[in-house]
C-alpha cells in the first residue's frame, strides 16, 4: 500500500454520507463510492411508476456533493450544482408546477443564467428526452411534484444512451468529476431492483420506503397483492396501479412525500434484506464487475454510515462480494464508521449488532456462491429436476426463515441470543444453526423442504461461516455514541475500536469530515 496515495472503496447510502465525503477526497482524489440502486421513495418512486428502471436518487446525491469549486469556472460549476439540486416544489398547484418545469426544459428558468450556451444545450438535450418519454406515457399522469432536476437528467441521459453507467459519465464529464474518482451503481442494470425485508414475527415489508421510510400517506399494514394477480399488478404494496374503471385523478404515490424523521417503529427487528423480482420472488442479483475490480484493488474500505439495511446492506448481500472483502489481495484495513444515532432499522441496536448483520450479510453472499456452484457441478441432476412437473414455483428456496443471526452480542441484548467463540467447537455455528431449524437435509439451497421435489443435499461443510474480523478490521464510533459499544466484546472479535470525538457545536452525535480525515491519515501511517 502507497501511504502517499492511498485508495478508497466505500459502501454508502446517498444522503448520510454526503457530509463526511471531504475526509476522504481531502486525502486522494483515489475514492470509488459505491452506491445501491433499490430507493423506490421521493422523486424516484414517480420515475420507477412510470418509466422504470434502476433508482438513481442516491447516484445524483453523490455525484452532486462531488462537484468541485476549485477551478476557474467556479460560477458555472457553481450553477450546475444549483439546477442538478435543484426541486420544484412540493406544494402547490399541479399547474404552477409543471409550468416551472417547463421553464426549465425550455431553457428559460433562471437557473440557467450562469451555465454556458454550450453546456446548457447539452443538459437541457436530456431533459427534452427525458420529457418526451414522459409526453409518451401521458395516460399515466406523471407528477413533477417534488421532482429532482438530477434525477431528470440521469433518467433522459440513461434511455437516451441505455446505460446506467454511460449516464454517469455523462453527468461526471459535463461537471469535472474526472477519474480516478468513481461513483458506482452496485448493480449495473437498466432495470429495476427492489429489496424486501423479512421481520422476526415473519412480516414481509416490500421496497425500501416500506422498510426504511413509508410514505406520509401510506397503508402501515398493506396486504400483499394475490399471486393470481400478479400479472396485472406489480407485487408491491402501495403502488399506483390504475384500473380501467378508475378516473385519472385517483392515481396516487404514496412514497412521493416521506418523512425520514418520523417516530413509526417496525412491528418487530429485520431478520434479513434480500433482493426481488417484480412479482415478490426471491432473485439473486450479480454485482457490478467493477465493484469486484475496486475491492480486488483498493487499501480501505470502508462501510460508511447511513441506514444499515436499506443502505449498506444491498451493497454487501449481492454475489461475490463477501468473498472478494475476505480475500482481497490489497484490502489492509475495512472499517466500519458506526451510525451515531439509531433509526427506525436498527432501534435498540448495539454496536456487536451492526457487526452481526454486516458479518452475516456477507456470510450470506458466499452462501450463494457455494449453492450456485454447488448445483452447477450438478448441473445433469439439476437439469432433470428443472424440467419436473414437480418441481414448485420456490424450489430454488430463499432462506427467509434461517435467521443468519450468527455474530450476536452477549446478553442482554434482546435480537440474539448465541455468543462467538473463536473456537467454532464451542458455539453454535450457522451451519448448526440453519440445522436446527429446518432439519438434518434443508440447508438453504437444497430445496429439501419443499413438498415433491428432490435434489442433491447441500453438504453442510460449503456453508460458509467467517468470523467478523474476516470482514471488520476497525470500529469507529463516536464518544457521545447514542448506540452502545461493548468495546472488550468487539476487540475480543479481533475488532480494534476507535473513538472519535463529534461535532462540539450540538448535542446530537455527529461526525465531522476534519475529524474523520485525521483518524484516517493516523491509521494510514501507522504500523498496526
Amino acid at each position: 500500500m502507497d501511504k502517499h496515495n492511498p485508495s478508497f472503496i466505500i459502501f454508502s447510502g446517498g444522503t448520510a454520507c454526503n457530509h463526511i465525503a471531504n475526509a476522504f477526497q481531502s486525502i486522494t482524489a483515489s475514492v470509488c463510492y459505491v452506491l445501491a440502486i433499490s430507493d423506490n421513495g421521493g422523486s424516484t418512486s414517480e420515475l420507477l411508476r412510470i418509466l422504470g428502471g434502476p433508482a438513481i436518487g442516491d447516484l445524483r446525491s453523490r455525484l452532486t456533493r462531488l462537484i468541485t469549486t476549485d477551478s476557474t469556472d467556479v460560477v458555472e460549476r457553481l450553477a450546475i450544482k444549483e439546477l442538478m439540486s435543484y426541486r420544484l416544489p412540493s406544494d402547490g398547484s399541479e399547474s404552477s408546477i409543471r409550468e416551472e418545469w417547463y421553464l426549465i426544459v425550455d431553457g428559460r428558468h433562471k437557473l440557467w443564467n450562469q451555465i454556458s450556451v454550450e453546456k446548457k444545450e447539452t443538459i437541457r438535450g436530456f431533459l427534452v428526452a427525458f420529457n418526451s418519454e414522459i409526453l409518451k406515457r401521458a395516460h399515466k399522469q406523471f407528477n413533477f411534484r417534488n421532482g429532482s432536476i438530477g434525477n431528470f437528467f440521469l433518467t433522459g441521459a440513461r434511455l437516451f444512451f441505455g446505460s446506467l453507467e454511460a449516464a454517469i459519465f455523462l453527468f461526471s464529464a459535463i461537471t469535472g468529476i474526472r477519474e480516478p474518482t468513481y461513483v458506482l451503481p452496485c448493480i449495473n442494470t437498466n432495470h429495476s431492483a427492489a429489496i424486501a425485508a423479512i421481520l422476526e414475527n415473519g412480516q414481509i415489508l416490500r421496497g425500501q420506503c416500506e422498510i426504511s421510510h413509508p410514505g406520509l400517506n401510506s397503508d402501515k399494514h398493506c396486504k400483499s397483492v394475490n399471486p393470481i394477480d400478479a400479472f396485472s399488478k406489480l407485487a408491491m404494496p402501495n403502488s399506483p396501479v390504475q384500473t380501467e374503471d378508475e378516473s385519472f385523478d385517483r392515481i396516487r404515490n404514496d412514497n412521493l412525500v416521506f418523512s425520514k424523521t418520523a417516530d413509526d417503529k417496525l412491528d418487530s427487528a429485520i431478520r434479513r434484506i434480500y433482493y426481488m423480482n417484480e412479482y415478490g420472488q426471491e432473485i439473486y442479483p450479480l454485482p457490478n464487475p467493477k465493484v469486484i475490480s475496486h475491492l480486488n484493488q483498493r487499501d480501505f474500505l470502508v462501510y460508511s454510515i447511513g441506514s444499515l439495511y436499506t443502505s449498506l446492506l444491498p451493497n454487501l448481500i449481492l454475489r461475490r462480494v463477501g468473498a472478494a472483502i475476505s480475500h482481497s489481495p490489497s484490502l489492509r484495513f475495512k472499517v466500519l464508521i458506526l451510525n451515531g444515532t439509531p433509526d427506525r432499522e436498527t432501534d435498540g441496536y448495539t454496536a456487536l449488532e451492526f457487526i452481526s448483520t454486516i458479518t452475516n450479510a456477507l456470510n450470506e453472499s458466499q452462501l450463494i456462491d457455494a449453492r450456485h456452484k454447488y448445483y452447477d457441478q450438478h448441473s445433469d441432476q439439476h437439469d432433470t429436476l428443472l424440467t419436473s412437473h414437480y418441481y414448485p414455483n420456490d424450489a430454488y428456496p430463499r432462506p427467509v426463515d434461517h435467521g443468519f443471526r450468527q455474530w450476536p452480542p452477549p446478553p442482554p441484548a434482546p435480537l440474539c441470543t448465541q455468543h462467538f467463540h473463536t473456537d467454532n467447537s464451542s458455539s453454535t455455528s450457522l451451519v448448526q444453526h440453519l440445522l436446527k431449524h429446518n432439519g438434518s437435509s434443508s440447508i438453504p439451497g437444497s430445496g429439501a423442504s419443499s413438498p415433491g421435489y428432490r435434489t442433491p443435499p447441500f453438504p453442510p461443510e460449503l456453508v460458509p461461516n467467517l468470523p467478523p474480523s474476516s470482514y471488520i478490521t476497525h470500529l469507529v464510533y463516536l464518544t457521545n455514541s447514542k448506540i452502545p459499544v461493548d468495546v472488550p466484546a468487539i476487540e475480543n472479535l479481533g475488532i480494534k475500536c476507535i473513538p472519535v470525538q463529534g461535532e462540539l457545536s450540538t448535542s446530537e452525535p455527529r461526525y465531522t469530515a476534519d475529524t474523520l480525515q485525521h483518524l484516517i491519515e493516523r491509521l494510514l501511517t501507522s504500523s498496526d
